[in-house]
């Protein structure tokens, strides 16, 4: 490939590639770099990024992959349309699904060319250099007319100039196209980048021969269903044309041939190939089921549904326009779904569907084809609309009736049993994505209704609790000042007054769980600058540690950090981990309490070295009650709620807390808090 140049008067064109397979896009952006300073490459792995990258400036030419995430290539060629630059001139969609829906859809956007993969880059720098010197020619856009009405496809592959002229010539008055090659490299070149409906291939060529060409095509995937027919000038023994015939030729015709006898054999293997292509689409829209199915099935509201379910079936189906509609036990509609391919802004205010055509559904417990919807018992007409024909499929769950799927076309005679039957089978999918997402919201409103249950009868437990309690604490207290007590008694009232502790411990922890779950704090929270009130609680534990001969101490790589946060929560949560991790150190430990800045947010560790928690232990040590029992921490009093509620708050907050644990070696908590504003580093 050469550079093409460009004069310093003659404006630069500006091309945008997206495919979400970074090569590929990078391979086209390397082989449009050939055409040197006559265009500027900008290239972009998805939808979002390429809007990004062009927002301030539009594109001449766009080529887009079809199969992208969060936004298709016809979604980004809807919304280049209204780029403040103007919209591309040039479109080209690019897939691996070619579905006659896909390409009426894509004609309906004017898209140029719709390629199907894999294409070479040289075939992409064909096209682009062709493009570029057609606008040269005009600073007018070429204009899409529409897709003319399909012409057969027919590549000649033959070294002698003569033989040339005369097939073009036959083929031209038959009203075929034709491509020509003069040899058998430039056979498989065309081959690949035309893809013609029928190949006529001569045996004896330079560089490759007819049947080293044959067999080339009858091994590359996307070639191989192209009929070949061999033309040979010499007589072939039956060991020449069996070897043909093994390596996958269709026919042989022998020059010089009758040009009836010839168009006729063509005119047999296109009829064979029709029929071949419309199986090999069926089974191509049919492998769209199960990638159909896996989105579907990973949605848990209904209205993602409604969107995959109605982009998908409008794009391979070639629809205008795309509506789910849902009904309750009496036929009426509930909800109403709908996308419009040609008009994205267009908004139905509400279906009307005729109850014949609810009547037959139920009855029949099939779709409807619309052949003409000016005149259909099943449609009810609308002179603005410009629907002229559609498609409905129903929705049936186990029981009953969910709703309908419906597609529009605006011409008449569109749509077909075929797609019809592809339809039903989406629907029937769907229809198991409805119901999946109704039984999960139902459940979810009910593992809420129960939680909120539980957690009324914990805290009202809770408070009825506390009065006995205190009573209990209150008077052993007084069992001391009532007169002398032996030491067995004082025994006794110690041990009463250290349960009770542990207990109104346990109480009040159930009781701030409830409150958080419940979220009755939630109005308290307030502007906090974490590291002050961090080391507030640092110096509460400083006596502690030093009982224990531990060495503490906080290191704080920030100086100033704000988060939105409840106090007393957010300190429960700093004494919760100091405090459990001066509680799980022997004498003579360590323990770190150390600050850092991840991204948005705030992350305060606390690291001891203590007695570690087996692995075992480490999933389920955030589980409300749940407390290790194995080792040294066997006699270490605790009730287990202290890391759920550390666990609760954090989350409450928007925040996270995690753990890092080795029986032996040590502990380390990382708890992550959402900053408001940026925090300030020390020394900073």
């Amino acid at each position: 490939m050469s550079k093409t140049e460009t004069s310093p008067t003659t404006p630069q064109v500006r091309i945008l590639i997206v495919d979400d397979h970074p090569s590929t896009a990078a391979t086209l952006a390397r082989a449009l770099g050939q055409l040197g300073s006559a265009a500027e490459v900008v290239s972009a792995t998805n939808g979002s990024e390429a809007l990004e990258k062009v927002k301030d400036k539009g594109v001449d030419i766009l080529i887009t992959d079809m199969i992208m995430p969060e936004m298709t290539g016809l979604e980004l060629i809807e919304k280049l349309r209204d780029h403040p630059g103007g919209k591309p001139s040039r479109t080209y969609l690019v897939t691996a699904y070619d579905v006659p829906g896909l390409k009426v859809t894509a004609s309906r956007l004017k898209v140029n060319e719709v390629l199907i993969k894999p294409i070479r880059p040289e075939r992409i720098y064909q096209i682009i250099s062709r493009d570029i010197e057609e606008m040269k020619q005009s600073t007018q856009p070429l204009k899409n007319t529409g897709p003319e009405k399909r012409k057969f496809k027919i590549l000649v592959a033959d070294d002698r100039p003569d033989n040339l002229t005369l097939l073009a010539r036959y083929l031209e008055y038959e009203g075929y196209d034709h491509v020509e090659a003069k040899d058998g490299e430039e056979a498989l070149i065309k081959a690949q980048d035309e893809t013609p409906d029928l190949i006529l291939l001569d045996v004896d060529m330079p560089k490759k021969n007819g049947f080293a060409v044959l067999e080339e095509i009858r091994s590359n995937e996307n070639l191989k269903h192209i009929p070949i027919i061999i033309l040979t000038a010499a007589r072939l023994d039956s060991a020449d044309v069996q070897e043909g015939l093994n390596l996958g030729a269709d026919d042989y015709i022998t020059k010089p041939f009758d040009r009836r006898e010839l168009m006729a054999r063509i005119r047999t293997k296109l009829r064979v190939k029709e029929a071949e292509d419309a199986t090999r689409r069926r089974n191509r829209e049919l492998s769209l089921l199960p990638e159909i199915g896996k989105e579907l099935s990973a949605r848990t509201e209904l209205k993602d549904i409604a969107n995959i379910l109605l982009k998908r079936t409008a794009e391979t189906l070639g629809a205008i326009e795309g509506h789910m509609v849902m009904l309750d036990a009496n036929g009426n509609t509930t909800e109403h779904y709908q996308i419009s391919v040609s008009n994205p802004e267009a908004i139905t205010e509400q279906m009307i569907l005729e109850q014949s055509l609810l009547n037959h559904v139920l009855d029949t417990r099939q779709g409807v084809i619309v052949e003409d919807a000016t005149k259909n018992e099943y449609w009810l007409f609308n002179e603005k609309d410009q629907t002229r024909s559609a498609v409905i499929a129903p929705l049936f769950g186990r029981r009953d009736l969910l709703g309908l799927l419906l597609l529009t076309h605006e011409q008449e005679n569109y749509f077909t049993l075929d797609h019809l039957l592809l339809l039903q089978a989406i629907a029937s999918q769907a229809a198991i994505a409805i119901e999946n997402v109704r039984l999960y919201q139902n459940v979810t409103e009910e593992q809420k209704q129960l939680e909120k249950i539980k957690n009324e009868f914990i805290a009202t437990a809770s408070h009825d609790l506390k009065n006995p309690i205190m009573s209990i604490s209150g008077f052993s207290n007084l069992l001391t000042k009532a007169g002398p007590l032996n030491d067995q008694q004082e025994e006794f009232v110690d041990r009463i007054q250290s349960s009770t502790k542990n207990m109104l411990e346990l109480v009040q922890n159930m009781l701030h769980l409830t409150e958080i779950d419940l979220q009755k704090s939630e109005t308290s929270r307030e502007s906090i600058e974490a590291i002050a009130l961090l080391k507030e609680v640092v110096n509460e534990f400083e006596i502690q540690a030093a009982q224990k001969s531990q060495k503490f101490a906080l290191q704080s790589e920030v100086a100033t950090a704000y988060i939105h946060a409840d106090l007393l929560q957010i300190k429960q949560v700093f004494r919760n981990l100091i405090g459990n991790a001066i509680k799980y150190t022997p004498n003579g430990g360590e323990i770190k309490v150390i600050t850092k800045l991840a991204q948005d947010y705030l992350e305060v560790q606390v690291q001891d070295t203590g007695y570690g928690i087996p692995s075992a232990d480490l999933p389920h040590i955030f589980d409300r009650f749940y407390r290790v029992r194995t080792g040294k921490t066997t006699e270490i009093e605790g009730n287990g709620l202290g890391l759920a509620i550390v666990k609760s708050i954090a989350e409450a907050h928007g925040g996270d807390v995690r753990v890092q644990s080795k029986p032996d070696e040590g502990t380390t908590f990382m708890l992550d808090l959402p900053l408001v504003g940026r925090a300030v580093l020390q020394n900073g």
